[in-house]
């Protein structure tokens, strides 16, 4: 067989690149988004003993091994000895508390419909009532809901207290 002679032809050396800046760019950390963590880093040490001091797995699949049939059974001295390493106490353990108590924190709900949904939603509630099937019909149906659908559309509508106390407070003005 014969040898690919052409074979660096494609690529060709970019001299609008700025190597330096590139490699700067590389060897750059990422932002850390989380302030327990950004609080807790050091950088002079590597991500995975950052992680380790934390108490934060680096790697999932090394921190929960799936035994296998050979090391089930292994005698029970061997794991004591091992559950005993795992347990020791990490030095900034603080950091898992602190993820731990934002986590449970319940957050608000934050649903809203979008301006053309709600309109869709006013057209036919004036217009029909509760009347899910005449609704179906109704030329404006442009993404063809089927009356269950459209009902739903309305429930959402109606359990978001911003967007249907304005539909209603503006058709309380109308009719005053």
């Amino acid at each position: 067989m014969g040898r690919v002679r052409k074979k660096r032809k494609g690529a060709k050396y970019n001299y609008d690149k700025n190597r330096r800046k590139e490699w700067k760019k590389a060897k750059k950390l990422p932002t850390i988004g989380c302030t327990q963590i950004k609080e807790a880093w050091d950088p002079k040490k590597s991500v995975k003993k950052n992680l380790e001091e934390m108490g934060i797995s680096a790697d999932p699949n090394q921190t929960f091994k799936i035994p296998k049939t050979k090391d089930i059974f292994i005698s029970e001295d061997s794991k004591t000895d091992e559950e005993e390493k795992t347990r020791k106490r990490q030095p900034k353990e603080h950091v898992i508390e602190d993820l731990e108590m934002e986590a449970s924190i319940p957050q608000e709900k934050t649903l809203k419909l979008s301006s053309e949904e709600v309109k869709y939603c006013i057209y036919m509630l004036e217009k029909y009532g509760e009347d899910y099937k005449a609704m179906a019909r109704d030329k404006r149906n442009h993404f063809q809901d089927t009356p269950k659908q459209i009902k739903k559309k309305i429930k959402t509508f109606m359990n978001i207290p911003e967007q249907y106390n304005a539909y209603i407070a503006s058709k309380t003005s109308i009719s005053c």
